[in-house]
C-alpha cells in the first residue's frame, strides 16, 4: 500500500510540473495572439482599400486595359505559397494545412514554404519543388522580405516560368475557429476583386497617366499587402490554436491531478484503517 501511495505522489508531482509548463505556454501564446491580432486589424483596411482601387480600375476600364499580371500564362509551373508553423503544440493547425496542400498541390509544383513544419512534411511526404528562401517569415514578419518575395514571384510570372500563383494560409475566424484556404493571386481575376461601389462613382474617376500604368504599380502593392495580411492572419491562427491547445492540456492535467489526489486519499485512508484494525486485533489477542 505504501508503494502505491509513493507511486501516486510521484505521478502527481510529474503532472504538476507539466501543468506549470502548459500554463506558461498558454500565457505566452495569449500574449502573442493579442499582438498579431492587433497587427491584423491594422492591416486589413489597407489591403482592402488597395483591392477596391484595383477593382475600380478594372471595372472602369473594362477589357481594354492591359497588364502582364492579367494575362493567363500557358507555360510554367503552378506556384504555391504555403504557410505553416515553425513550432509544434498548436493543435490541428498544421494538419489542416497539410490536408489542403495534399488536395490542391500536384507533384512537381513549385512550393514557397513558410514554416519549418511544412518543410519537413513536404520533404518526407510530397514530390514537389521546394523553395525555402523565406521559410522564417512566420517568425520575423518582415514586410521588406514580403516585398522581395512578391517582386521575385512577379518577375518569374512575367518571364512565364510560373503559370499561376496561389497561397495556402489559415483564415482567422475567431479565437477557436481557423479555416485553411487556397487563394489564387495571379493571374488577377477581375471577379475576385469585384467592387460593390456604385457605377456612377467609378465613372467620375480619372486615372493618370493611364489605367495600365496605375495597375502596373498598384497590383504589386496589392499582392504585397495581401500576402503579408494572409501571413499575419496565419500566425494569428497559429497562436490562437496553440493557446487553445495549452488551455485544454492545462485543464486535463488539473483533472488528472484531482483524480490522483482522490486515489491517494483513498489509499491513505485504507492504510490507516488497516493499521487501526491490526492494533485492535492485537489488543483483543492480549
Amino acid at each position: 500500500m505504501a508503494g502505491q501511495m509513493q507511486a501516486i505522489k510521484r505521478r502527481m508531482k510529474s503532472i504538476d510540473s507539466t501543468m506549470k509548463i502548459t500554463k506558461a505556454m498558454q500565457l505566452v501564446a495569449s500574449s502573442k495572439l493579442m499582438k498579431t491580432r492587433k497587427r491584423l486589424d491594422e492591416m486589413k483596411p489597407y489591403y482592402t482599400q488597395v483591392k477596391d482601387t484595383c477593382a475600380e480600375i478594372l471595372e472602369y476600364s473594362g477589357k481594354s486595359v492591359y497588364s502582364p499580371y492579367l494575362k493567363v500564362n500557358e507555360e510554367g509551373k503552378d506556384a504555391y505559397i504555403v504557410i505553416t508553423s515553425s513550432l509544434g503544440l498548436c493543435g490541428g493547425y498544421n494538419a489542416n494545412v497539410y490536408k489542403m496542400l495534399n488536395e490542391e498541390v500536384k507533384d512537381g509544383d513549385l512550393v514557397y514554404m513558410i514554416g519549418n513544419k511544412g518543410y519537413a512534411y513536404c520533404k518526407n511526404h510530397r514530390n514537389v519543388e521546394l523553395n525555402t528562401q523565406w521559410i522564417d517569415l512566420n517568425s520575423t514578419l518582415e514586410f521588406k522580405d514580403i516585398v522581395r518575395m512578391t517582386n521575385h514571384l512577379l518577375d518569374e510570372y512575367v518571364a512565364k516560368n510560373i503559370k499561376s500563383i496561389h497561397i495556402i494560409y489559415t483564415e482567422f475566424v475567431n479565437n477557436i475557429t481557423f479555416t485553411p484556404r487556397n487563394v489564387k493571386l495571379l493571374p488577377v481575376d477581375q471577379s475576385d476583386l469585384r467592387n460593390e461601389k456604385s457605377t456612377e462613382l467609378r465613372k467620375q474617376t480619372l486615372f493618370e497617366p493611364s489605367p495600365e500604368e496605375v495597375l502596373g504599380s498598384l497590383i504589386p502593392m496589392y499582392l504585397q499587402a495581401v500576402i503579408y495580411g494572409y501571413l499575419v492572419e496565419s500566425v494569428t491562427s497559429e497562436n490562437a490554436s496553440r493557446r487553445a491547445s495549452m488551455e485544454n492540456a492545462t485543464d486535463n492535467a488539473q483533472e488528472l491531478t484531482d483524480e490522483l489526489r482522490l486515489k491517494y486519499n483513498q489509499a491513505r485512508q485504507t492504510a490507516i484503517t488497516n493499521e487501526v484494525s491490526e492494533i485492535v486485533a492485537g489488543a483483543n489477542v492480549e
